[in-house]
């Protein structure tokens, strides 16, 4: 991105989303396309009991609502995590705000999802459901690929990253088996606790079994904000590096000065942003590569795509590496993440599919864009729109709960 572009983004402050809204769909989308409306919107939920530890406490459970959104004869699919630990989640309730969306033209729909974001009223685990479900619904109505309908360039594959969330050890070695199984073990993400001696030994495990060609990412979400001292936190970094991490995200509560300081004092260590980057329409304005060698661009957390392709095109500009988290999907959302890391170049994806953890969604998807090759890639046959094709009955008959609005 060059300067005038650059000094653009800055002066443009929170108009610059709202510039991006009202000619999105002049470029991209037929008069006919954009024309028409929304005429059934269907929510499936389905509720994940594996337990997920983090630094800040666990989820005995968790629930996601796969979206599919009905015009013209075809259907775009979505997904959303809505809660943790909450298995009667009211999806009536949780959907009373979007409902208004039906009979809506899609252009308009879009617009609507969007500018409700941008003026602070609907959250990301809102928006973002939608605005996949209605991308993809856009792109089969042209029948082109909706990445391609966005301008994004990259078709190579991106290497998938394994999420291990474990305390105990032996543990993590266990979830390290099924990253090799899954083909998935190049790139280790493993939780981490703010625990030095407990955080030590698990990366230690980690890279003991993974051997020295691995990237070991920790991720102790702020879990070291108990340290104040950056020089005390770049020293503990540092001995985590040591003991086998490549990278850490947010290993505290940062600021940007905060996290440019520590990158600059921890060696051969990458640190990855993650929250100072929530959402793309805030980050545009303040990223700065000093930061990070990494930038996370976190599901369920970023709130929009145009935004999220726009800092993706200032990340690159900048000579530094794209992440594209996860919020722990497990359906429709996978392979949209999947094809916007191979769409922006990113250096991984974390939002892969889990079998071991949930597979209701996936036993009904009957065609997908994307998939592992044996090099623990993503790679990416795009289709039009997202490319899903599901079997409605059959996520009906394994749903734990569906609304038709």
């Amino acid at each position: 991105m060059n300067n005038s572009r650059r000094k653009f983004i800055k002066q443009s402050g929170g108009v610059l989303p709202f510039l991006l809204t009202s000619n999105i769909f002049s470029n991209l989308t037929s008069t006919f396309t954009s024309e028409v409306k929304i005429n059934q919107i269907n929510l499936f939920l389905i509720n994940v009991n594996k337990e997920r530890n983090f630094s800040y406490g666990v989820w005995k459970n968790r629930q996601h609502v796969m979206i599919n959104i009905k015009g013209g004869d075809h259907i775009g699919w979505g997904e959303t995590k809505v809660s943790s630990n909450k298995p009667n989640f009211d999806i009536s309730a949780w959907s009373k705000e979007f409902k208004k969306l039906k009979g809506m033209n899609l252009s308009d729909a879009i617009d609507e999802v969007r500018n409700q974001f941008l003026k602070g009223n609907w959250k990301p685990i809102i928006t973002e459901g939608l605005l996949m479900t209605l991308y993809d619904l856009m792109g089969k109505l042209e029948n082109k690929p909706t990445i391609k309908m966005w301008g994004l360039k990259g078709t190579n594959p991106v290497p998938a990253i394994f999420c291990i969330l474990e305390r105990d050890t032996e543990l993590v070695v266990k979830q390290a088996r099924i990253a090799v199984d899954q083909n998935m073990h190049r790139y280790v993400k493993i939780k981490m606790f703010g625990e030095y001696e407990v955080d030590k030994r698990n990366v230690s495990a980690l890279r003991k079994f993974l051997g020295p060609d691995s990237f070991i990412l920790g991720d102790p979400n702020r879990g070291y904000s108990h340290v104040k001292d950056l020089k005390e936190l770049s020293k503990i970094m540092i001995a985590l590096n040591k003991a086998g991490m490549d990278g850490v995200e947010d290993p505290a509560s940062l600021k940007k000065d905060e996290l440019i300081f520590l990158q600059a004092n921890v060696g051969a260590l990458s640190i990855v942003p993650d929250h100072i980057m929530r959402p793309a329409s805030k980050s545009i304005k303040y990223f700065d590569k000093r930061m990070g060698n990494y930038f996370n661009l976190h599901p369920n957390c970023m709130g929009t795509f145009t935004e999220i392709n726009e800092i993706s095109k200032i990340i690159k500009a900048s000579k530094k590496g794209i992440m594209i988290g996860d919020s722990s999907l497990i359906g429709a959302a996978c392979t949209f993440w999947q094809q916007l890391a191979i769409g922006n170049e990113a250096s991984w994806v974390e939002a892969m599919e889990k079998p071991q953890e949930q597979d209701a969604f996936l036993r009904c998807v009957e065609e997908k864009a994307t998939e592992l090759n044996n090099e623990g890639k993503v790679v990416a046959n795009f289709r039009p729109g997202f490319g899903l094709k599901v079997n409605e009955s059959k996520l009906l008959s394994l749903s734990d709960a569906h609304l038709k609005i």
